[in-house]
């Protein structure tokens, strides 16, 4: 009787044994695909690139697992986050912004992605592709696009009530031309057209003559190449007061009255002071160009150039 219940203690030892292993062997397993599971999440590989868990649940918010998993392929830069956020990201753009951010430290992040959204990071007149002249009153002309020497839209000399002698602009804008420049005088500015269409033979000659006068960089700087001047378009005018020389343009009554309601007539202006390097274009206070005017309340609501708008809502 004493060795049978020897016997059955030994076994309940052993049974014991058995099941505390199996335990360990279990939780081991349980660990180890807990592990397995924890290693395979965006928290844990990004962790271990060196980001935080707020920054994680910005890259899973707004980025696709593809594009996850290709962040994941590339070194920690805190500055993945700005980007990231940013409302007019790219993430296909991404190697061009921090190419773009390194050569241009002072550019902050809006900068940076409006300059590289819109090719501006790349050099003037590189990669030039002909305007989509089927966008109308939107196409784009600047100096990646261009139009060919050919190109002439339909046109109607302004009066001399609202222009300086012989100045054309295409039909499309005339109304709403005459609107702004009626609506000026309402509010005891005379404003005239000094600038309207342009031939793409006028402009190769003024283009010619600036570039003999000074050089070829100056004159890209200030003047358009050939089929890449808004002016042939039509859409494009300058608007000035009357007979008069303002010295500090950007504060006179004229210029902040043009910035205030031009918007509403379908008018942006298109060489903003502080956006070169976004139209490659010197600013110039007077100078404006026709959107139509749903594009040009968002242009201005939004504060873009024209070249962002037509890369985000045209193209």
């Amino acid at each position: 009787m004493t060795v049978k219940k020897l016997n059955i203690k030994k076994l309940a030892i052993a049974v014991g044994i058995i099941l505390l292993i199996i335990l360990l062997v279990l939780f081991t397993i349980k660990k180890y695909m807990d592990d397995k599971k924890e290693k395979a999440t965006y928290e844990y590989k990004f962790a271990q690139l060196g980001y935080t868990s707020d920054d994680v649940l910005v890259f899973k918010e707004i980025l696709t697992d593809e594009q996850l998993n290709a962040l994941l392929g590339k070194e920690y830069d805190e500055s993945y986050v700005d980007f990231i956020q940013s409302e007019y990201f790219d993430f296909d753009k991404l190697d061009r912004y921090l190419s773009y951010s390194s050569d241009n430290k002072d550019a902050d992040v809006s900068k940076v992605i409006a300059v590289v959204n819109v090719g501006a990071d790349k050099d003037w007149y590189e990669d030039v592709i002909e305007t989509d002249t089927s966008k109308g009153n939107l196409m784009l002309v600047n100096k990646f696009n261009g139009l060919t020497a050919d190109y002439e839209p339909e046109l109607v000399l302004v009066s001399s009530t609202y222009a300086y002698a012989n100045k054309y602009v295409s039909t499309s804008i005339y109304d709403d031309l005459i609107g702004l420049l009626e609506a000026a005088r309402a509010s005891g500015f005379t404003l005239v057209v000094s600038q309207g269409y342009r031939s793409y033979a006028d402009q190769e000659e003024t283009y010619n003559n600036y570039k003999s006068s000074y050089s070829t960089s100056e004159a890209d700087e200030f003047v358009a190449r050939p089929g890449h001047s808004e002016y042939q378009t039509g859409l494009g005018v300058d608007i000035e007061p009357y007979d008069q020389n303002v010295e500090d343009v950007s504060q006179s009554p004229e210029h902040k009255w043009l910035i205030s309601n031009a918007y509403k007539y379908g008018f942006i202006l298109r060489y903003e002071e502080g956006k070169e390097d976004i139209t490659g274009f010197d600013s110039n206070n007077w100078r404006f160009r026709y959107v139509g005017r749903n594009a040009a309340l968002q242009i201005h609501d939004k504060d873009l150039t024209f070249d962002e708008y037509y890369e985000y809502y045209v193209k």
